[in-house]
């Protein structure tokens, strides 16, 4: 049996030597223990990959503790089952490099993983990436305290002396302007930040991936794909202490400049558990986010669920968003599209580069239980998201949607179930269309849908159950153009009524 075993560890060291395409870290001298820096023997094992054209670097079991790596062209590393690479935690040890945090070019903290200009570069396994963040969310806590009373409000603006932090800090894995991208079957945890950041790549998959940050713990997004392309998304848990994934490209003036768009993104069979967003695009949207598929995803403790978020001064446009089979419970709000994100000044801005559009958001079979807040859809005055529409919902929340500033809205065969106000309030929008729209148990004396300066409105096939009020309510004299087709209001008290001067005239066709 001797025999046997040593002509096996031997063949298993030939298959794992250099010339067979694998580099065993633990041949360049890393030491399994979890105290012994093994940072040069990881990155000489990377380095001696690259420099034979390519191959894997095992990483076996154990456990590894490391200062960050950075990756080479054609190298696959792989974290074994039952081994763990640990993020020294030591600060000032780590180096500084050119990166985007927050939509802005500015040095970072060079990340647990680290890659530049790369072809072909992969990382999976059944192993751990463990960020030990814990250490930089204090340091980040207490260089927040010190701005706020320096008074930094910017972003950009560079962190006070005595700071703990002097730049943003390390993510698990950042990779800049890379293409075919693998980042397959980890488990990572405590992230310092955010978890995984492509930025400027092409051609990346994140797939069977499970990501676990505490949920208070501060920006620590999942996945977060920035100015990117072609990027699919497939099969992950995600359960985190910010966005589970956000989608941005750019902040501002910088965003603009560089003028780089994240486009063609699938996001598919995910399962998200806590975060401020399941899935979430911008509030960093300057270069445009397009193309976006959500499909067959499960949503449980949410803040909010689908979000789309920008502002005044980012200017683009957000397009072509689809979100489909999506079940949620316990989530905050449930779909979330507001283009005033950081502000409530609803007062008419001048069209220029930095206004920000939204149009053609489509989002369909979504069922929503244990719900706070139905939704938002909320455009600019000087600017209205356009082309959403929302079919085959059931919503149960808390509080009704609102819809605000938007030419165009489709809601077809949508019930939301609300214990308290109407479950639709539209005010300042054009062009909707209500088909097949209930509410099978609105509070008492409120209606179903309030209208405030809406126009050119249809309301077809739509159905009023016992205990309605009045299936809608004209608010206002600035409602015109309604036009009613095919509805079942017998069960209402009153199919609809009038008040603050709207007046029944507004009703053009009744059939």
């Amino acid at each position: 049996m001797k025999k046997l075993a040593v002509l096996w560890l031997s063949l298993l060291s030939l298959a794992m030597s250099p010339r067979s395409g694998y580099f065993n870290v633990l041949d360049y001298g890393a030491r399994p223990d979890g105290r012994t820096l093994c940072t040069k023997a990881i990155q000489k094992a990377i380095d001696a990959c690259a420099a034979a054209g390519g191959g894997k670097v095992i990483i076996p079991a154990g456990r590894y503790l490391s200062r960050p790596l950075f990756l080479k062209n054609h190298v696959h590393v792989e974290v074994l089952a039952g081994a763990t690479l640990l993020a020294d935690t030591t600060i000032s040890a780590y180096p500084s490099c050119p990166g985007r945090w927050e939509g802005i070019e500015r040095r970072v903290y060079a990340s647990l993983f680290t890659g530049f200009h790369l072809k072909d570069v992969s990382i999976t396994g059944r192993g751990t990436l463990d960020g030990q963040g814990k250490t930089w969310w204090r340091a980040f806590l207490a260089t927040r305290l010190l701005r706020k009373k320096a008074g930094i409000r910017k972003r950009e603006a560079a962190n006070p002396p005595g700071s703990p932090l002097k730049w943003p800090r390390p993510r698990v894995i950042n990779l800049y302007s890379c293409q075919n991208v693998l980042i397959r079957d980890l488990t990572i945890v405590n992230s310092p930040s955010w978890t995984i950041h492509p930025v400027y790549c092409e051609d990346v998959t994140v797939e069977n991936v499970r990501i676990r940050n505490p949920y208070d713990s501060p920006n620590t997004d999942g996945i977060d794909p920035e100015s990117c392309r072609d990027v699919h998304i497939v099969n992950c848990f995600l359960d985190c202490g910010d966005d589970c994934i956000a989608i941005k490209s750019g902040y501002n003036e910088d965003g603009r400049r560089v003028n780089k768009p994240c486009e063609n993104i699938v996001i598919a069979n995910c399962t998200f558990r806590h975060g401020h967003s399941a899935v979430g695009i911008g509030s960093e949207t300057s270069g445009g986010v397009w193309n976006v598929a959500v499909n067959n995803c499960v949503l449980k403790g949410t803040d909010r669920g689908l979000r789309v978020k920008t502002a005044r001064g980012r200017g683009n446009v957000v397009k072509n968003i689809r979100a489909s089979n999506l079940v949620m419970e316990n989530v905050g709000t449930a779909i979330s599209l507001n283009m005033f994100y950081g502000s409530r000044d609803e007062t008419p801005h001048p069209v220029d580069e930095t206004t920000p559009h939204a149009r053609n958001i489509r989002i369909s079979h979504i069922t929503a239980t244990d719900i706070q807040n139905a939704g938002e859809i909320k455009g600019l005055p000087e600017a209205p998201m356009s082309g959403v529409a929302l079919e085959d919902m059931n919503v149960q929340a808390k509080t009704g949607m609102t819809i605000a500033f938007v030419r165009g809205v489709e809601l077809r065969h949508v019930q939301v179930d609300v214990t308290e106000g109407p479950a639709f309030d539209v005010k300042k929008s054009t062009n909707l269309t209500f088909e097949g729209v209930t509410s099978t148990s609105p509070p008492a004396e409120t209606p179903v849908i309030v209208f405030e300066d809406a126009r050119n409105v249809l309301v077809r096939a739509c159905r009023a159950y016992p205990g309605t009020d009045a299936f809608f309510l004209l608010k206002g004299k600035g409602n015109a153009d309604f036009y009613l087709l095919n509805n079942l209001f017998g069960q209402a008290k009153r199919p609809y009524r009038f008040s603050q001067g709207a007046s029944q005239t507004t009703i053009v066709e009744k059939k």
